[in-house]
């Protein structure tokens, strides 16, 4: 017995609960047409306070900044090779001695004209240049873009 009680209270505790919440309804017909509709459940104060502010301005447009690219070197840069004189990303080799000959691999390219044809006289130094030459930009090469200078000392 005792338990059927407890279903029985939950049920009658439900329905004083609903009792209690439920306000009288006034009568549609006398209201009219256009009569508001009102809920059952109090307004909140949060919501009557939100409704009476000024609608949010759009935020202001703001541009963005215009990359700048860096200023691309108009000529070769970099560090130069103390032996000839060419920038070091050009020079791919040096080989030899004084005594006998120079052979140095470089790509024109990436390095100034200038100081392609004061590199023998670097490579020498005291001795001097006895010969100098250079192949010819695009004779076969078994390195695409590298040109071969080959420099014999002498007896100044």
């Amino acid at each position: 017995m005792i338990q059927r009680t407890r279903p029985i209270a939950a049920l009658g505790l439900i329905a004083l609960t609903l009792a209690a919440c439920a306000q009288p309804i006034a009568n549609p017909a006398e209201l009219g047409p256009n009569a508001p509709v009102r809920s059952a459940v109090p307004e909140s104060p949060y919501r009557a306070a939100t409704s009476r502010m000024r609608p949010a301005q759009p935020a202001p447009v703001i541009a963005a900044p215009i990359p700048v690219a860096p200023a691309v070197p108009t000529g070769p840069s970099g560090p130069l090779d103390a032996r000839t004189g060419l920038h070091q990303s050009a020079l791919v080799s040096v080989s030899g001695s004084a005594d006998s000959q120079f052979i140095v691999l470089f790509r024109p390219g990436q390095t100034d004209s200038d100081s392609i044809d004061t590199a023998p006289g670097k490579l020498c130094g005291a001795t001097g240049v006895a010969s100098s030459r250079t192949n010819s930009p695009g004779s076969g090469s078994a390195m695409p873009g590298v040109q071969t200078m080959i420099v014999k000392c002498g007896a100044a």
